[in-house]
């Protein structure tokens, strides 16, 4: 009889078991008929109690298992968090730990059912990661709505994990939730199927992403105001005439927008690693032409870089910094302090104790940083601190000793002796606190951020610009959020404001970089607080993510590239043919920045310069001037003796001789002049092939111009 009662037992029990293994079961027969993934080897346990009573939850959350019925699984774990929004996200949570080993360089699918209650989404952090240093693996931002779905994130580890030595779960903390999970699940296939032969499925989007969505119309309507200027150009002869058909040709140079991105000094301008195409790219990203109108180093001037010189010479940097601004692209400084025992030179930490050292050489650095030869009035801003709602350090070595009571005092003192040393530099201060996360006011590292900067302020310290940085890894804010987020700021602040680092995760698909990218671009190009937008790297090559938003390792463009390019180099773009009215009259409406103007009558140039348009101009050309440059009376004759440049000079004839002679590269860069060459000389030919500007100053102020093509 006994063994009659243990025979039933033993039946129950294997029944029990197989019905707790029928979702992973599926999920495998599943993966092999829409995937062709066979086999593979459960990581963590394919039993659907012991899965979730697995988990340990930390920080204030509830949580208990709970039956389900009309689902392909049959059991939930239900995880609430209770209390407002903590200072991050990982304060409380869920967290499991493989039952087997993974190898380095396995194929690992991730997949979890979740959904939250209530009508309103959830928001947690869906990770897998290294137990002991928190490398991530997988790390998804994500929205869960109020009906169940299934999320799958493949990752080939980096890491070789023996059992439990990686975790997986949530992190809740964001806001007062109930999320429920089910079925979660690790399968290995160890070397069998490359990454992007495993399914992914995480509900990628963002708000705002509609094609008629209505922040879009309305974004329209502030680049119209805020990013555009009325241009009158009116065209007279020297007795007062108007010239009426005139051809006036508008060609934007540079876009008054700064778009760019971080770069690395040792591949340019001829440095120790210089890379043709990568510098090429800097100048031309769009293959038409255009380029980056702003960088800034990637690490070069950070402080423990700079001092331990780490990619270049301090003086190569200073000569990079020129090669840049030669080539009219302007340069940001990234940064004096980053106030963080780890971002800071190595005899910081040991001397925490003394503050009277910290001080001297937190004063040497912005002292020498701030008056450098080759950077002082070069560098377009400065980041003067770096991520202070975070980094802390040196606040609290300082907070208490004499002077500082909460040590936050010497952000202060150190804003204001940088405008002291150079009272024209845009002083920035740079954070990652909200917008790079997504945080909202209200939320604890949000207000922090706002009362930090809120301190500096009131203490009367310079804050000309704030540095929002933009890694969104694999969360996509939304664009109502974006624009909350620079209202309050600039409303609260005044101040400027950029995008100074933006990237996204790699679980971002291309298409959808490109499209989200576009529209952040276009967001922050129609808020007045913004000046400007930069990547964090340009190529998979050099990025710190190994994920670059334009350029794979082999240079092939990402979508991105095309996506921004219709709208910094197109649609943001002014060129223009116009014709003089009856009254010398020519008129656009084109975007600020700085334009070659060029006006031909009777079939030859009379006026060529250049113009800055930051504001409505109207631009007389006649006897006077064109912005710095005489034009002259269209009665001037000159003319080529040859038929065409040949040889190493050119035969040249003026109808009166000329005081003074010049020729001119297009960046307006004088190649060579000749004092009083009279009516008829030989004019020595540029060695470059190439079209060239000559410039001749005439008797009484007056100036004539005409091209010259160098074949």
């Amino acid at each position: 009889m006994k063994h009659i009662i243990w025979l039933c037992l033993f039946l129950l029990t294997q029944l029990w078991a197989l019905a707790q293994s029928t979702y992973y079961n599926g999920l495998q027969d599943e993966l092999r008929t829409k995937n062709g993934l066979s086999g593979g080897t459960w990581v963590f346990f394919n039993d659907e109690t012991q899965a979730l009573n697995a988990a340990g939850a930390y920080g204030i959350l509830a949580s208990s298992t709970l039956d389900i019925a009309g689902q392909s699984f049959s059991k939930y774990r239900e995880l609430s968090f209770n209390r407002a929004p903590a200072n991050n996200p990982w304060d409380a949570g869920n967290v499991w730990n493989n039952s087997a080993a993974i190898r380095k360089g396995d194929v690992v699918l991730l997949s979890v059912w979740m959904r939250v209650v209530g009508a309103e989404k959830g928001k947690l952090n869906l990770f897998a990661e290294r137990a002991n240093t928190y490398e991530k693996e997988v790390l998804l931002v994500a929205e869960p709505s109020n009906q169940w779905r299934r999320y799958m994130i493949p990752f080939e580890a980096q890491f070789d994990y023996a059992i439990r030595g990686l975790s997986f779960g949530f992190h809740l903390a964001y806001k007062n939730q109930t999320i429920q999970v089910a079925a979660p699940s690790l399968l290995n296939f160890g070397r069998a199927y490359p990454l992007n032969k495993l399914p992914l499925q995480i509900y990628q989007g963002y708000g705002g992403s509609e094609p008629d969505a209505p922040w879009r119309a309305e974004a329209e309507q502030r680049i119209e105001k805020i990013r555009k200027a009325d241009l009158s150009i009116v065209v007279k002869k020297l007795n007062g005439d108007p010239v009426s058909g005139a051809k006036v040709k508008v060609e934007m140079i540079d876009q008054a927008f700064r778009f760019g991105s971080a770069i690395t000094a040792n591949r340019i301008a001829g440095n120790n690693r210089q890379d043709f195409t990568y510098e090429q790219k800097i100048l031309n990203f769009d293959g038409k032409g255009h380029g980056f109108n702003e960088v800034v180093f990637e690490n070069d001037l950070k402080w423990d870089a700079w001092e331990e010189r780490w990619f270049v010479s301090n003086a190569d940097l200073v000569k990079t910094t020129k090669w840049l601004r030669d080539r009219n692209i302007t340069v940001r400084g990234h940064n004096i302090v980053w106030p963080g025992w780890t971002y800071l030179p190595k005899d910081m930490k040991p001397n925490s104790a003394n503050p009277a050292y910290l001080t001297r050489r937190i004063n040497e650095r912005v002292q020498n940083m701030m008056t450098l030869p080759g950077l002082k009035g070069v560098l377009s801003d400065w980041d003067v601190f770096n991520e202070i709602t975070q980094n802390e350090d040196i606040a609290n070595a300082l907070a208490g000793t004499a002077g500082y009571r909460t040590g936050r005092e010497f952000y202060v003192e150190m804003m204001k002796k940088a405008k002291q040393l150079d009272p024209k530099m845009v002083l920035y201060i740079n954070d990652y606190t909200t917008l790079d996360q997504g945080n909202l006011p209200g939320h604890p590292l949000y207000e922090r951020t706002k009362q930090y900067l809120k301190e500096i302020k009131d203490a009367g310290a310079p804050l000309d610009g704030i540095g929002f940085q933009a890694h969104m890894g694999n969360n996509l804010v939304s664009m109502t959020d974006v624009k909350t987020i620079l209202d309050d700021f600039y409303q609260t602040f005044g101040a400027r404001a950029k995008i100074t680092e933006y990237d996204y995760g790699k679980l971002v698909n291309d298409s959808l970089a490109a499209r989200y990218t576009a529209d952040l671009l276009t967001m922050c190009f129609s808020h007045e607080s913004m000046d400007g937008f930069l990547t964090w790297g340009f190529w998979q090559g050099a990025h710190w993510l190994d994920n670059a938003p334009f350029f794979n390792f082999d240079w092939t463009p990402r979508p991105a590239v095309q996506a921004v390019s219709d709208l910094m180099f197109n649609k943001w773009w002014t060129n223009s043919t116009l014709q003089t009215n009856a009254q010398g009259q020519a008129q656009i409406r084109g975007f600020k920045g700085k334009y070659k103007i060029t006006v031909s009558y009777d079939g030859r140039d009379v006026a060529i310069d250049t113009i800055d348009l930051s504001k409505d101009l109207q631009l007389n050309i006649s006897g006077g001037t064109v912005g710095s440059r005489q034009v002259i009376d269209p009665d001037f004759k000159a003319r080529f003796a040859n038929p065409a440049p040949a040889g190493s000079q050119l035969a040249m004839q003026f109808s009166e001789a000329p005081e003074h002679l010049q020729v001119l590269n297009l960046q307006g860069q004088v190649l060579s002049q000749i004092a009083q060459p009279g009516p008829q000389f030989d004019l020595p030919l540029p060695a470059a092939k190439g079209i060239y500007v000559l410039n001749a100053v005439l008797k009484g102020g007056r100036f004539w111009s005409g091209k010259l093509i160098v074949e």
